[in-house]
């Protein structure tokens, strides 16, 4: 059998290595989402995959696909974001795995960008702790994880039975309402060091068809809001009518109000609301520098299914002769 060739990308092979991206991310559609709410690459169609290609964000003097028989079997697809490049897709045809035609591709568009002076490459969007091979071959080729302590995690629920949620004497659980949106935004800020006002909640939860204020849980005392969680019920976009999973949503609680056992009342309750509308997986999404709350959600039964890797590699300077 004759070597595949490598071929600099251009827009129109467009629609092959779509197909290409399409077969050989096939197993990786079969896994649970790493966040339920907005669809992780590359679960785009053939048609998004063939228009996205051939657009002005393909970075295509860095984009290289290995060609047999006058088709694409491996590709390494970079893209641009301002002066950033980043790895978008990196693929090989099953039939032609462990051959190293992706590392030549990646090794052919890391010596193009080193040519046009970028320092350094990293992975443009998240790869999946479970793509073994993937992160096989960026470990491989001398890339590292970026900042692994603080990068996202996926933890899921699995089964959960409703139980009864008890407070702590002095405090009261309640459900959102609109008056509490300030105080829900004020407890936010000051777990989580930002400064994101009402209308952020607004704008990312209440204006999405899957916001329901009665899975949006409180935790008050004395009329303040001292802890908070949230639950969204997704449905599935291919069959409205059909639950696809839970996602749990800022779970904070005020430093001065830790240790009477808030944050496991409050996600109880968030799950409970769920179980009552037929969700059997929930998930969430947390860091592993945040080790109280993840001890918090192994004690509820969550257990961790994912990473959320970004490979990055100094590129050094360009070879002189």
């Amino acid at each position: 059998m004759a070597e595949a060739r490598l071929r600099q990308f251009d827009a129109a092979m467009a629609e092959d290595v779509a197909a290409l991206i399409d077969e050989a991310f096939a197993e990786h559609r079969e896994l649970c989402p790493l966040n339920l709410r907005w669809p992780m690459p590359p679960h785009e169609t053939i048609e998004e995959l063939a228009d996205a290609l051939a657009g002005p964000a393909t970075r295509a003097e860095a984009s290289f696909v290995a060609v047999h028989d006058d088709h694409p079997v491996a590709a390494a697809i970079a893209c641009r974001e301002g002066e950033d490049t980043g790895w978008w897709r990196v693929a090989t045809a099953p039939e032609y795995r462990r051959r190293g035609l992706a590392a030549r591709c990646i090794e052919a568009g890391e010596s193009a960008l080193r040519e046009m002076g970028r320092p350094a490459v990293a992975t443009d969007t998240v790869v999946d702790s479970r793509w073994q091979a993937a992160n096989a071959l960026f470990g491989a080729l001398g890339y590292r994880l970026e900042d692994p302590e603080r990068r996202n995690i996926t933890m899921m629920v699995e089964g959960w039975v409703e139980r009864p949620v008890e407070m702590a004497e002095g405090y009261e659980l309640t459900t959102m309402r609109e008056a509490d949106i300030e105080g829900w935004a004020e407890c936010r800020n000051l777990v989580f060091g930002s400064d994101a006002g009402p209308e952020w909640f607004r704008e990312h939860f209440m204006s999405h068809p899957d916001f329901d204020a009665t899975g949006w849980y409180l935790v008050k005392r004395g009329g303040r809001i001292v802890g908070i969680s949230g639950a969204l019920a997704i449905p599935d976009p291919r069959d409205p009518e059909h639950v696809r999973g839970g996602l749990i949503e800022y779970v904070a609680v005020l430093d001065e109000h830790r240790g009477h056992g808030l944050g496991e009342r409050v996600v109880s309750a968030c799950l409970n609301w769920l179980a009552r509308r037929g969700v059997t997986q929930t998930i969430l999404i947390t860091q592993p520098f945040r080790v109280p709350a993840i001890r918090l959600y192994e004690k509820l039964g969550f257990r961790t299914i994912a990473a959320w890797h970004r490979w990055v590699k100094d590129l050094g300077e360009a070879a002189t002769c």
